[in-house]
């Protein structure tokens, strides 16, 4: 290739003429800059190839290509403009059709004002497919910096389009006729009013090797399709490149999907974090904080971020969701606002982010932010609309099941001013296809994500009708409220695994319904029966302490059945706030509410007026043994063995006993923990593999787990390391079919306890590392408080710690934390077989 060391460039004859003799000088001020053409192509981005052949002598070269390679050679513009020109002239000048050079847009359109930040995939994923493919579309939501990617993906392959690159700007273009002209315009085509301007435009770009960008071509898709379709059947080496909200949809299209710049970790930027290097790391490379800090520094020079600040900005950026826009004008309003004070405001963005932080250069529609959502509400359909306004209710995704069943056809009981939706798929891939909807394939399912500020905006237009919002909102908590009801009703069945995975992704919007109040309209049944699912969801998601908060959140508002026929049902959700404050280490609260529980039952039994039927007489006594169950357990923590085993022998005797709630299986294992403290496995065993029948039977995975794990620390106490691991991975297996977070804590410490009094200490500390980092946000305390679990580990850590000394024990400690306990722990199974297999 010219230009490179240790090959020549093709001589030129100065007397050939003026093209050969441009050619010649551009070579002669290569060579005085001293610069290879790699070295050029950093300064100058556009490929070597690209600026060689500018002074190859065989074409008059494009302008944007001329300006860079004069610039790279570090040489003022001006009159190299000027002779260009005069070339350019001369060749329109000597051909009867329109040189390419001269129909070549200026080189200002190309221009960039600000720095570019990121987008290195996307940049090299359109500059390959714009070799294979013909058509290709950059579609994303508004803001996202479509236009922006563009020009730049035009700057990087200018070199292979020696005959010209064209924008054609259709954002103000207000009907599909005009987009044809406005294409003609771009390429300097006349196009007669009698004449079809695509036919005159096949007709100038004919045998030539062309791009066209289509800039802005949703609100005039057909007509974008239409052209393009029209114009690459007749021209063989055209390529186009269109940005859009929205893919044209025809064959020859490849669609690249725009996202918004990359964030840091959650939990980056925080000084607590473990891990510090790596999330300053991933702070200092985040493109969304790149642009933020490169345009909060233009917009006010004086500005100094600190250390300190990192937190927040990551915040401001996370909020923001990485949109460039919306970041952009976030940097400006720092003239007035302090970060802090950003991020407050930040629930109002469309106030924050209007006019008054506008670039006055930009379209209006990216003046502001509420402008450039208000465009892409207007492109939609009005079915489309009202499913971006009900969907604005969920937080962290919806399942496309559960999106269909919420945007569906409102009952023929409500009467409502808004336009049904009759067919929501269409108008939920409409949304998809706009960009204001991002699938992800969630295990086989497709669940639908929509970016906060596209949330935050439908929220708003839905609040415009009293009416329409509170239907919505409404049929937003039945839904998921319903869905949680379904999944506690399971807990004791086959299905019990399948609901928590079904539940666990809509943790989110659970958490917004339950720490919101109830609309007056909502039956108070409706949450107490949604408890139901919440305390085994809670314990196995890791999220014991917000479960604890939304118990007593709940029971607060209701501390007394609402109505009679109620009862029953505040019970259980009674029960379950017992459960999870006793998991979250608050104990007396636990016994507040299996006092208030019972009282409340035992005044049922005296009242024969109210449902005392054979079904409600079952039920109570249902309730009453899972409240001694409860008692039980919280005996068993606090040691009092004597009224734990009194406890759960008297729920057992009740002769009733909750499936949902597993009393019988739980009230077992109780009666065993408590052979086990006292060291009787003869009696302990044959109670837990009755309790593990059971399980099996019901097909209740969560239980088998906790059931295998105290079985398992029989066999380390009884010295039998190998009996003792296999346990552990087995019940470990089914933490894994139900992801649950708190069992997989639990057991970890006692495989670690094992691997210690083993003789493999660095495995050991590598999974007590690797389990605090899930301890420590569950709220839940480390190993539920339980006395003899707490000693087990204690030892396990102390051995390692002994064994491998403080420093060693402190690197391994960390190497965990880092690793992640599933990593960890194939780490430390490996070599506990290893040594198992090695023997004494």
């Amino acid at each position: 290739m010219a230009g490179k060391p240790g090959r020549r460039e093709r001589p030129l004859d100065p007397q050939a003429g003026p093209l050969e003799r441009f050619a010649l000088a551009l070579r002669e001020l290569r060579e005085r800059a001293g610069l290879t053409y790699t070295e050029m192509a950093d300064a100058a981005h556009f490929s070597a190839s690209t600026l060689s052949q500018a002074a190859a002598g065989h074409r008059l070269p494009t302008l944007p290509v001329l300006l860079a390679y004069v610039r790279a050679c570090g040489e003022l513009p001006g009159p190299w403009v000027k002779r260009w020109e005069r070339l350019e002239h001369e060749a329109a000048a000597s051909e009867p059709v329109q040189s390419p050079a001269a129909i070549t847009q200026h080189e200002s359109c190309w221009d960039e004002a600000t720095s570019f930040v990121g987008r290195e995939r996307e940049l090299e994923s359109a500059s390959a497919l714009l070799e294979r493919r013909r058509l290709v579309t950059l579609a994303g939501v508004g803001g996202v910096g479509k236009t922006r990617l563009a020009r730049r993906v035009v700057r990087q392959v200018a070199g292979r389009f020696p005959d010209g690159i064209y924008w054609v700007e259709l954002a103000d273009i207000r009907s599909d006729e005009a987009v044809a002209a406005a294409v003609a315009a771009a390429v300097g085509v006349q196009a007669s009013a009698d004449r079809d301007p695509l036919g005159e435009l096949a007709k100038a770009l004919q045998g030539r090797s062309v791009l066209v960008l289509l800039d802005n071509c949703e609100h005039v898709l057909e007509a974008s399709a239409r052209i393009s379709r029209g114009l690459l059947a007749h021209l063989p080496k055209l390529r186009i490149l269109t940005t859009s909200r929205q893919p044209l949809d025809i064959g020859e299209e490849q669609v690249i999907q725009i996202e918004p710049l990359d964030l840091p970790p959650t939990g980056c930027g925080c000084a607590d974090e473990a891990g510090t290097t790596a999330a300053g790391e991933a702070y200092e490379t985040s493109s969304a904080v790149s642009l933020f800090l490169d345009r909060a520094a233009a917009a006010s020079p004086g500005l100094r971020m600190t250390d300190a600040d990192r937190h927040t900005i990551t915040q401001v950026c996370r909020k923001l969701d990485g949109l460039p826009l919306a970041l952009e004008i976030a940097a400006r309003r720092l003239r007035m606002l302090t970060i802090e004070e950003l991020l407050e405001r930040l629930d109002q963005r469309f106030r924050v982010l209007g006019p008054g932080g506008r670039d006055r250069t930009a379209h209006p529609r990216h003046q502001a932010l509420r402008a450039l959502f208000d465009w892409s509400y207007e492109l939609c359909t009005d079915a489309e609309r009202a499913a971006w306004q009900q969907l604005s209710l969920c937080t962290g995704g919806v399942l496309l099941t559960d999106a269909e069943q919420l945007c569906a056809q409102t009952t023929t009981s409500e009467t409502t001013t808004a336009a049904p939706i009759d067919h929501p798929f269409e108008s939920l891939a409409g949304l998809v296809d706009k960009s204001l909807l991002t699938r992800v394939d969630i295990g086989g399912r497709t669940r639908l994500h929509m970016l906060e500020t596209v949330r935050s905006y439908g929220q708003e237009r839905l609040a415009e009708s009293d009416e329409t919002h509170r239907r919505a909102l409404r049929r937003h908590r039945a839904w998921y409220l319903g869905l949680s009801a379904q999944a506690g009703a399971a807990y004791g069945s086959s299905e019990q695994a399948k609901w928590l995975r079904r539940l666990r992704p809509e943790h989110a919007n659970l958490r917004q319904i339950i720490t919101a109040p109830p609309p007056d309209e909502e039956p108070p049944e409706t949450v107490l029966r949604a408890s139901l699912g919440l305390w085994l969801h809670c314990l196995t998601s890791g999220n014991v302490g917000e479960g604890a908060h939304w118990m007593r959140m709940i029971t607060s508002r209701y501390p007394r059945p609402p109505r009679p026929e109620t009862t029953l049902t505040w019970c259980r959700a009674v029960w379950v706030a017992g459960f999870l404050l006793f998991i979250h280490g608050d104990h007396n609260s636990t016994t507040e509410n299996i006092e208030r529980g019972e009282k409340v039952l035992a005044q049922l039994s005296a009242t024969p007026s109210h449902g005392n039927t054979e079904t409600s007489a079952v039920a109570r006594a249902e309730l009453t043994a899972a409240f001694l169950q409860l008692r039980g357990l919280v005996a068993l923590v606090n040691q009092d063995i004597e009224n734990s085993t009194r406890h759960a022998q008297a729920s057992l005797d009740m002769g009733r006993s909750s499936e949902m709630l597993l009393t019988q299986q739980q009230c077992i294992a109780q009666l065993a923990f408590t052979a086990v403290i006292a060291g009787d496995h003869a009696r302990a065993t044959p109670l837990l593999e009755k309790a593990l029948a059971i399980s099996e039977a019901q097909g209740d995975t969560w239980h088998r787990c906790y059931l295998l794990w105290i079985i398992a620390i029989g066999h380390g106490e009884a010295g039998r390391p190998k009996e003792a691991l296999s346990l552990l991975r087995s019940a470990l297996r089914h933490t894994w079919e139900i992801e649950e977070r708190m069992g997989e804590a639990a057991l970890s410490e006692t495989l670690a306890w094992v691997l210690a009094s083993n003789g493999d200490a660095y495995s050991a500390a590598l999974v007590l590392g690797a389990v605090d980092r899930v301890w420590r946000p569950s709220g839940a305390p480390r190993l539920f408080g339980f006395v003899p679990m707490t000693a087990h580990r204690k030892r396990g850590l102390e051995r390692a710690r002994h064994a491998l000394g403080d420093t060693e024990y402190a690197q391994a400690f960390q190497d965990g934390q880092h690793l992640g306990l599933r990593t960890a722990l194939r780490e430390a199974f490996e070599s506990a077989e290893r040594l198992i297999d090695r023997g004494p």
